[in-house]
Parts: C-alpha cells; sequence; structure tokens
C-alpha cells in the first residue's frame, strides 16, 4: 500500500519528495484526483520530480501510484460515516458515536496490509518487548505489555521520558523488539524511542492512529488503527481492540504455547490460594488490629 511504501522511504527522502510524500498522505483525498503536473503545480515543484518520487518508493511511475491512492481513498470514502452529534437524548447520542467506533474498527480492517503477518512471530522471538506510550498511550502501552507477560512473553511498560527511556533502552540491540502506541501524533518522545532503538538494530512496531504520526513514520513496521472522532476527544478504541486481537491470534497461530502458559497461570494461582488459605489460618487478625 502507497502509505506503507512512503513510511519505508521517508527518512532517506529529498526535501522535495518530502513535500509530496507529506501532501499524499495528509491531502489523500484531493491527491487522489490530481495528475501529476496539477501536483506539481500545486506544491511548487517540477512534474518530472513527482514521477521520480513514485519511482523512489517502488512504483514504475506517478499513474500506478495514483491508481493505488484512489483504490484506497475509494474503499474508505465508501465506509465513511459520520455520527449524529445533534441526537436528541444521550442514548441517540451514544449509540451514534459507538456506530461511529464501529466505524473505526471496520477502517483497520480495510488498511490493514501484509505487514501485520510480521508482528506475531517478531513478538515470538523478541529477547525482550520494550513497549511505550505517551499521555494516554501509556495507559494502552501498559495495557499492551500485561496482555503480552499472560502470553508468556518478556514484555514491560516503560516511560517515554527521554532520560527513562534510555536507561531502559541503553543496551538494546537486534534480540529486541519496541512497541510504541501513538493515539494523537504528538507522542514524539514515542517517535524518538522508536527511531533509537531501530537505529541500535532493534526491531520496531508502531501501532498508530494515523500513517503520517511520528512514531509510524519511525518504525519498522506500522499498523494503523483509525482513530476519527468527530469531536474534540482522541478516541482509543482500534487500538485497545487490536491488543485484544493480538492475544487471539497469538493463541490461534500458537495454540501449544499458549495452552501451556495458560496451565502454569491456573496452576500458580492455585498455590497461591493455598498459601493465602493457610496464612488465614495463623494469622491472628484481631490482634494484628489492635497493634496497629
Amino acid at each position: 500500500m502507497f502509505r506503507e511504501r512512503i513510511q519505508d522511504h521517508y527518512e532517506g527522502l529529498t526535501p522535495s519528495f518530502r513535500k509530496l510524500a507529506d501532501f499524499i498522505l495528509e491531502e489523500e483525498l484531493e491527491a487522489a484526483f490530481m495528475t501529476a503536473t496539477e501536483m506539481a503545480d500545486r506544491l511548487g515543484v517540477d512534474a518530472a520530480t513527482v514521477v521520480r518520487f513514485a519511482q523512489t518508493i517502488g512504483y514504475k511511475g506517478f499513474r500506478q501510484m495514483i491508481k493505488e491512492v484512489q483504490r484506497v481513498v475509494k474503499g474508505e470514502l465508501i465506509a465513511s460515516f459520520a455520527p449524529d452529534l445533534d441526537a436528541a437524548d444521550d442514548v441517540g447520542l451514544f449509540r451514534s458515536l459507538l456506530e461511529n467506533e464501529r466505524h473505526n474498527l471496520a477502517q483497520i480492517q480495510v488498511q490493514l496490509t501484509d505487514r501485520a503477518n510480521t508482528v506475531l512471530p517478531t513478538l515470538l522471538n523478541g529477547e525482550r518487548i520494550w513497549v511505550l506510550g505517551q499521555g494516554m498511550g501509556t495507559h494502552v502501552s501498559a495495557l499492551c505489555a500485561s496482555v503480552l507477560r499472560d502470553l508468556d512473553l518478556p514484555a514491560v511498560s516503560i516511560s517515554c521520558d527521554p532520560l527513562v527511556a534510555a536507561s531502559n533502552l541503553k543496551g538494546v540491540g537486534a534480540e529486541d523488539v519496541v512497541v510504541g502506541f501513538s493515539i494523537t501524533g504528538m507522542d514524539l518522545n514515542v517517535a524518538d524511542a522508536l527511531r533509537f532503538a531501530r537505529q541500535r538494530g532493534a526491531r520496531t512496531i508502531a501501532f498508530s492512529a494515523s500513517p503520517i504520526a511520528g512514531a509510524a513514520l519511525a518504525a519498522e513496521t506500522t499498523i494503523t488503527c483509525p482513530g476519527v472522532t468527530h469531536v474534540h476527544v482522541p478516541s482509543f478504541t482500534s487500538l485497545v481492540a487490536l491488543v485484544a486481537v493480538l492475544a487471539a491470534a497469538f493463541a490461534v497461530r500458537y495454540p501449544e504455547k499458549a495452552a501451556a502458559q495458560r496451565e502454569n497461570l491456573c496452576h500458580s494461582f492455585e498455590q497461591i490460594l493455598e498459601l493465602q488459605t493457610r496464612s488465614s489460618a495463623v494469622v491472628d487478625v484481631e490482634k494484628l488490629w489492635r497493634e496497629f
């Protein structure tokens, strides 16, 4: 897909090519119906630069690139939805907003590419998995790390504060995986951490509400999780849903490992309950209460 091709080449693009890349990603609908000449005039470059840009990111020429942009935009327009923010009562408003979230989930399916095939193997083979988020993304990253640990994967959620991230990632290397969550696109610390880890040879994955967020452009693999809300509150439904999908997909793809982890969890839980029973039997609760 054109978004992924642009992301792959973004760091090495010339200033003129970056101008084209930003325009196509930010103004997809407008770009989809432009000729090479029209796009060149709009951005103040020559038409040959537009053609070379398409070839640089892996297309035979501008025509092939723009046809793919049109196909993707057309699919997303067909699935477009705008919630009724003027509903007469809260029930109607809730239903409309929930429908908006359902639409966002449907858009993940539309925008999902073959890159998703690399996510599970990458996580499975990671010696250490670092998960980061910023702002509201901090809580989503913590949830993801917890889910991955439940799957017996070596995941930990860390702060993307530059000093804390540097302390945790100072030894990051080719055997490690760094996962970043981006909800608003303003989480630049996540992007910097992903970029740092990638420079050190680590595998990097971004789950981002926007394909042009800093984290999305910095990571080796990006899964776009649309969060359109039509209100001034960011949506994280798609990101959380994808965390749940990761767990379910892992159980499907690696059933023996998932079953063994589940058995170990149940066994550990039974042992802890037994210890609690013993502790309750020997502790004089009333005496302890009086002492405190």
